[in-house]
C-alpha cells in the first residue's frame, strides 16, 4: 500500500511541476527506507506509467461517457495506472491488475467512484475501444497505439516511412537495459569482470562495447553498492562513442564544453589514466555540483571545472587554447525516449528552433578555442538532422579551416551512415540514438 502512495505522490508531482521522473523518483527513494524490491516496483510502476500515458489516456477518454476530463485528476492518475499495467506489463494478468486497482481506489476515494472506475477499467480489459483508423490517419493511429505525441510521429513518418518509424517507436517502449563502464582508474577489465561475478551480478559483454557490461536482469542492489564505491558508472555505451571518436591522449589539454553531470568528462579521465589536462565547464552550478560528486566518487583527480556561459568561452579562457574541445550540446533528447520515458511529453516541436539556436553558437564557441591542428568532436543524443548534420553544414561553410575526420576508430563501421558522421539507430543497433562527428582544424 505505501509503494502505491509513493506512485500517486510522484505522478502528481511530474504533472504539476517541470521535474523529471528521475530527480522525482531519486528524492523519493534516496530518503525512503523501503526494500530494494519495493524501491524497484515503484522506479518500474513510475517508468511504465510515463512510457504508455498517451495509450492509456486515449483509452480512457474514449471509454468514459463524458470523457477523461470528466473524472478528478487523482482518479485518472490511478486509472491511467492501471491500464499501463494492463497495456505493457505482460507478467500479471489482467482481472488482477483491475482488482488490484479497484481496491486502492476504493482505499483512497471511498465507494462512490468504485463503480465507474470498475465498469471502465473491464471496458477496457474485456473489450477495449479501437485505436484511430491506421489507414485513413497513421499519425493518430501510431500515436496512440505506441503512446508518442503525434508531432514527434508525424516527422518521423515524413522522414523515414511506416517501418522504421513502427521499429523506433515501439524501441522507444522498452524497458530500457543497464549498462555499467567500469572504472579502468580502479580495475583492469578482467578484475571488472571478476568484480560482478563475485558480486553474483549476471551480465553480457559485447565486441563492440568493450568495457561495458549490460546487465541481465534489471538492476541489482550489489550493483548499486558497487557504483557508490566509485569501480563503475551506469551509462549506456552511447555516451562512450563521443570519447571514442574523439580518441583523446594523455599529453592533451581537453575543454569538455555542457559537460555536467559529468559521464563523458569522467570516461575521458579514465581512458587517458588522468594524465590529460582537462577543462570541465557548464553553465549551471548545480549540474556541476554532482560532476564533482562523480569526480570524488570514482577519484579522479585533477579536473579542473568551470561555471561559465558556454557560448562566450572565449572571453574566458582565450582562443586556440586546447587540444581537443567536445561538445556534448543540449538537444531534444528524441534519440533517448526509452531511457528517459518523460522528455516525450515535456519537449515541443517549438523548442526546436531554440536549440538549433544554441547549437550553433556553442559549435562556433568551440571552435573558436581549438588550437590549429586540433580535434573537436560535435554530439547529440538526437536523431533529428537540424540538430546534427544540419549544424555541421552550416558550420563548415562559416568555418572554412575546419573538415570532417574520417573513423579512424574501433567503432563499427555501421554507426557511420556517411562518412565521419556517426548516427546511432537504436532498434539495429541496441544501444541510445545518438549524433556525433569530429572534426579538424587545419
Amino acid at each position: 500500500m505505501y509503494t502505491e502512495q509513493i506512485i500517486s505522490r510522484i505522478m502528481k508531482h511530474w504533472e504539476d511541476s517541470t521535474n523529471t521522473v528521475d530527480f522525482l523518483l531519486s528524492r523519493e527513494l534516496d530518503k525512503s527506507t523501503l526494500s530494494a524490491a519495493d524501491k524497484a516496483r515503484i522506479t518500474d510502476g513510475i517508468y511504465n506509467w510515463v512510457r504508455c500515458r498517451g495509450s492509456a489516456r486515449y483509452l480512457l477518454n474514449a471509454a468514459l461517457r463524458k470523457g477523461i476530463n470528466s473524472i478528478p485528476p487523482k482518479l485518472r492518475r490511478q486509472l491511467e495506472l492501471a491500464v499501463c499495467r494492463m497495456l505493457f506489463d505482460d507478467r500479471v494478468p489482467k482481472p488482477i491488475i483491475v482488482s488490484s486497482a479497484i481496491e486502492a481506489i476504493k482505499r483512497d476515494q471511498g465507494a462512490k467512484l468504485v463503480s465507474t472506475a470498475n465498469a471502465v477499467l473491464r471496458r477496457i480489459s474485456d473489450d477495449p475501444p479501437p485505436w484511430p483508423d491506421a489507414d485513413n490517419n497513421p499519425v493518430d493511429f501510431l500515436a496512440a497505439s505506441y503512446s508518442h505525441p503525434d508531432w514527434i510521429v508525424d516527422r518521423w513518418l515524413k522522414r523515414w516511412g511506416n517501418e522504421r518509424t513502427i521499429r523506433q517507436l515501439a524501441w522507444d517502449n522498452e524497458r530500457p537495459y543497464i549498462w555499467l563502464r567500469y572504472n579502468r582508474l580502479k580495475l583492469e577489465l578482467e578484475a571488472a569482470k571478476l568484480t560482478l561475478q563475485t558480486a553474483g551480478i549476471d551480465f553480457d559483454t559485447f565486441p563492440d562495447h568493450t568495457g561495458y557490461f549490460k546487465l541481465k536482469s534489471g538492476f541489482y542492489p550489489d550493483a548499486a553498492a558497487l557504483v557508490k564505491a566509485g569501480y563503475f558508472t551506469v551509462q549506456d555505451p552511447s555516451a562512450s562513442l563521443s570519447v571514442r571518436l574523439l580518441n583523446p591522449k594523455k599529453d592533451w589539454k581537453i575543454l569538455d564544453m555542457c559537460a555536467a553531470p559529468g559521464g563523458k568528462t569522467t570516461h575521458i579521465a579514465e581512458v587517458t589514466n588522468a594524465e590529460s589536462e582537462i577543462l570541465a565547464v557548464d553553465s549551471s552550478g548545480d549540474r556541476l555540483k554532482m560532476l564533482k560528486k562523480s569526480l570524488k566518487r570514482l577519484n579522479i583527480k585533477g579536473v579542473r571545472t568551470l561555471e561559465a556561459d558556454c557560448t562566450k568561452l572565449s572571453n574566458f579562457i582565450g582562443e586556440s587554447t586546447f587540444d581537443a574541445v567536445l561538445i556534448d550540446v543540449p538537444c531534444s533528447g528524441l534519440g533517448v525516449l526509452s531511457r528517459r520515458a518523460d522528455l516525450r511529453w515535456r519537449r515541443k516541436q517549438a523548442d526546436l528552433g531554440d536549440l538549433t539556436n544554441l547549437q550553433r553558437m556553442l559549435i562556433r564557441a568551440g571552435a573558436e578555442v581549438l588550437r590549429p591542428g586540433g580535434f573537436l568532436v560535435y554530439s547529440t543524443c538526437s536523431i533529428e538532422p537540424e540538430e546534427n548534420e544540419d549544424i555541421v553544414d552550416d558550420f563548415l561553410k562559416d568555418f572554412k579551416d575546419f573538415h570532417i575526420t574520417d573513423n579512424k576508430t574501433d567503432i563499427p563501421k555501421n554507426y557511420f551512415p556517411s562518412p565521419g558522421q556517426m548516427c546511432t539507430f537504436s532498434p539495429d543497433h541496441k544501444i541510445d540514438g545518438i549524433y556525433a562527428v569530429k572534426l579538424t582544424r587545419g
